[in-house]
């Protein structure tokens, strides 16, 4: 201690200060000590307003931005939350996009302006004579509902015509009655399970046998159907068997891993049939709910590719002697009445229980699936009008024909 004492009075004495004893030394050091504490308070003091006024000078659009921040924050739990001075709690806003409806009217706005609204305009103060009625044949056969459906058409025209007070609002209504009797007939065919899934009926594996031709949209439509089974609650698998084109087994494993669907594929230029036994013996080991099977896009004029879809056909009913339960041929609605071509092959070689129609938002010719029906007796079972999956719908008749219409 005394050396301690020693040595701080040596750097008293530096700095010119005088400790007598010892008592002196350790008062000097409260003192310096002190004076040491006052300054660091006063030096601080001064500095404290310049970090105020650096505050104040954030500029006036960031300070709004923290305002809002701070104001927008969203307590999920806004019962059991404590709500403090300064914030709001702000509901989430539900954005809806149009219905499906609107989506529907929308699609068919080319039809409509390009074929069935000229019909309607036909009678704007005319009498529906003879020449009327060659015209109306003439629009008629543009709207690629086939020639035997033009023709019933203006038969019953000529019987309505006679007729008092057959104006362009009746027109319209006797179209709808017309057409949909055509429709609903071959509608009452179709399986509910191909629209819905039934939770009874879990475990119970369905085959969807899926064919149509190159372009006609098939792939996607299997991705949209499956992520929609699968949003009901469904196990689906898939089988990629258009073992031709790589860029479409890639473009459906996209759609799968997004749906959470379990694919099944082989590599490039394998057995088609071969992919969908393995497809379907996999679906019944896991009990799946959905085997829906992607074929190669047929062209319906090659015997010997129709003849494949057959043979795959064949090799299914191996595992299940039901199987497929269901056989959807896609269309492409642009294609008109050379679709009803392709569907009389297809229904011929594999016995269609359904159709799809695509692409109806860019076609002028969505009544070609009035004629397609007719010949065929098959019910439509999704029609699509757009890329994303809320534009592929079960197909109703009474939203197709007045969106078709523009019925009010």
């Amino acid at each position: 201690m005394d050396s301690l004492i020693s040595f701080i009075s040596e750097i008293y004495k530096n700095f010119g200060i005088d400790a007598a004893n010892a008592g002196d030394v350790w008062g000097i050091a409260a003192v310096m000590l002190v004076t040491f504490a006052a300054v660091s308070f006063l030096f601080r003091s001064e500095q404290a307003p310049q970090q105020t006024q650096k505050i104040q000078e954030i500029p006036t659009s960031e300070a709004k931005e923290f305002k809002t921040t701070i104001e927008d924050v969203h307590i999920e739990s806004s019962e059991e939350a404590e709500v403090k001075p300064g914030l709001k709690i702000v509901e989430p806003v539900q954005v809806e996009g149009p219905t499906w409806r609107e989506r529907l009217a929308k699609g068919f706005a080319r039809s409509r302006s390009e074929v069935w609204g000229k019909l309607e305009n036909i009678f704007s103060g005319e009498k529906l004579d003879d020449d009327v009625l060659d015209e109306v044949e003439e629009i008629l056969y543009t709207a690629d509902i086939g020639p035997a459906t033009a023709a019933d058409i203006i038969d019953e025209l000529r019987k309505r015509a006679k007729e008092p007070g057959f104006d362009s609002a009746q027109f319209k209504l006797f179209l709808r009655d017309f057409l949909g009797a055509i429709l609903a007939g071959p509608q009452e065919k179709l399986d509910p399970a191909l629209l819905s899934f039934d939770s009874a009926q879990s475990g119970k594996t369905k085959v969807i046998m899926v064919v149509g031709v190159n372009g006609a949209g098939k792939t996607t439509t299997i991705g949209k159907l499956a992520t929609k089974l699968t949003a009901q609650g469904a196990k689906v698998v898939v089988g990629a068997c258009d073992t031709f084109r790589a860029a479409a087994v890639d473009q459906l494993a996209v759609w799968c891993d997004r749906a959470g669907a379990h694919m099944v594929r082989a590599k490039e230029g394998a057995n088609p049939s071969g992919v969908g036994y393995q497809a379907l013996e996999e679906a019944l080991n896991m009990k799946a709910d959905y085997c829906i099977l992607d074929t190669a896009g047929r062209l319906h004029t090659k015997g010997n590719l129709m003849d494949e879809l057959a043979k795959s056909k064949k090799v299914l009913q191996k595992l299940d002697e039901t199987a497929p339960h269901q056989t959807l041929l896609v269309i492409d609605a642009i294609t008109g009445q050379n679709a009803l071509r392709q569907a009389e092959e297809f229904n011929q070689t594999l016995g269609l229980t359904g159709l799809i129609f695509t692409k109806c938002d860019g076609s002028s010719k969505a009544g070609s699936a009035v004629g397609i029906v007719k010949n065929l007796n098959v019910p439509i079972a999704y029609i699509g009008v757009g890329e994303n999956v809320e534009d592929l719908n079960h197909f109703k008749v009474d939203e197709y024909l007045d969106s078709l219409l523009q019925m009010s």
